[in-house]
């Protein structure tokens, strides 16, 4: 029997937020056990059970990550080893990248810092993981995101092939960093079909999987029953006649800022009833307090949000890679409007609306005025269409990936 041996390094792994760092432990979780690939599944519900039959043997997992971001939030199952070291997320460079300001007060990033900090940061973790790999280590390495480069040459060191998961914009932000991350690999996991088109037209690539986001949608939101109740309570206290409301999760200059200053005095004007929900905290979204119709709700939890909106807003702008909240406000029957960059079309399906360009700001309005007055009908659509990312199937898929690594 072979034995199958998965050796995880990443910044974050189990922090108390981060889609990239959920989506992974929930893979990781279902990996831990015996279960089906892709091939062999069953039709999928959110929340509802199903016995799936454990046709591949689980993989032993080891997995190590910085313990910067405070207490573990235990997303990890108990059968992942997980380590945990003391190397910190910042310092002096990264500190110089975004530390600084103009003289209007907004952050004036520097490419060149942030490309240091990296250079040092990454180093620095490969050392960490060389020594924590195991003598003759064998298996396939996984990693992704910011320290993937470290990650790489201490799992080239080893002698390991790998695996590495693109979430963002960083590989595109520091080519010369992520191109031998990504053009070494064994193969290039994304979620959605638009993200790894996106990843091929920068890097020669050896082989991609398209990785579903994974939610565990009845562990995290309970049963679609109680989901359904959540939602009609707060839309019997909202009333009838309530304020049109639009909600956005997170903002960053990647997730639409700019797009957010024009439309939000635009709106003011083309739509005055209408109000938009920022959810998250930080400097960007602080910024947005300048206008009256913006309402800064502070971090909370989605399940707090949107059951009490009508349309949820999620913008990027150059690396769609899927936003995994999307699908989240789908299960509260909540429509989302996007863009049509990457796999955000991917994300929405039919339950929502796509705008070509989304810094077109009147075009904008005019499509989340079609999505709110089609709210029903869209939200029902967006429903169904979590399925997509249930986190039975995206551990299916992931579990068939690898097993073709470790078959070559």
């Amino acid at each position: 029997m072979v034995v199958r041996h998965l050796h995880v390094a990443v910044r974050d792994l189990d922090p108390p937020g981060g889609g990239a760092e959920r989506s992974l432990a929930a893979l990781l979780n279902g990996l831990a056990h015996a279960g089906p690939v892709a091939s062999g599944l069953p039709h999928l519900v959110p929340t509802v059970p199903v016995d799936l039959l454990p046709t591949h043997e689980a993989w032993q997992i080891r997995a190590i990550c910085s313990e910067a971001r405070g207490a573990a939030a235990g997303l990890l199952d108990s059968n992942v080893d997980l380590r945990r070291v003391p190397l910190a997320h910042e310092g002096v460079w990264s500190r110089v990248a975004w530390g600084l300001r103009q003289r209007n007060g907004e952050r004036r990033p520097r490419p060149w810092a942030h490309h240091r900090h990296l250079r040092r940061r990454n180093a620095q973790f490969e050392r960490v993981v060389s020594e924590w790999l195991p003598t003759e280590a064998t298996g396939i390495g996984v990693t992704q995101l910011d320290w993937a480069p470290g990650a790489v040459a201490a799992f080239v060191k080893a002698g390991l092939p790998w695996v590495v998961f693109v979430r963002d914009e960083i590989v595109f932000r520091f080519p010369d960093l992520y191109r031998p991350v990504l053009e070494g690999a064994a193969l290039v996991c994304g979620a959605g079909e638009g993200l790894l088109a996106q990843v091929r037209s920068v890097f020669q690539l050896r082989a991609t999987a398209n990785g579903p986001l994974p939610i565990d949608f009845g562990g995290r939101f309970g049963t679609v029953e109680e989901v359904a109740a959540r939602v009609e309570a707060a839309r019997a206290e909202r009333g009838e006649g309530a304020r049109p409301r639009i909600t956005v999760v997170g903002v960053t200059p990647e997730k639409g800022l700019a797009t957010y200053h024009a439309l939000l005095p635009r709106l003011s004007e083309r739509w005055p009833e209408a109000e938009v929900e920022f959810v998250g905290d930080g400097a960007f979204i602080e910024e947005l307090r300048r206008y009256p119709n913006a309402v800064l709700r502070g971090a909370q939890p989605v399940e707090d949000v949107f059951p009490f909106t009508d349309v949820h807003l999620l913008l990027v702008e150059t690396t769609g890679s899927w936003g995994r909240v999307i699908n989240e406000a789908g299960l509260h029957r909540v429509p989302s409007v996007t863009c049509s960059i990457g796999s955000q079309p991917e994300a929405v399906g039919p339950g929502g609306l796509v705008v070509n360009d989304h810094r077109d700001i009147d075009a904008l309005i005019d499509g989340l005025r079609d999505v709110v007055e089609q709210r029903d009908v869209l939200g029902q659509r967006a429903l169904e269409h979590t399925a997509v990312v249930d986190h039975r199937r995206s551990v299916a898929c992931f579990r068939e990936a690898l097993e073709g690594v470790l078959s070559r």
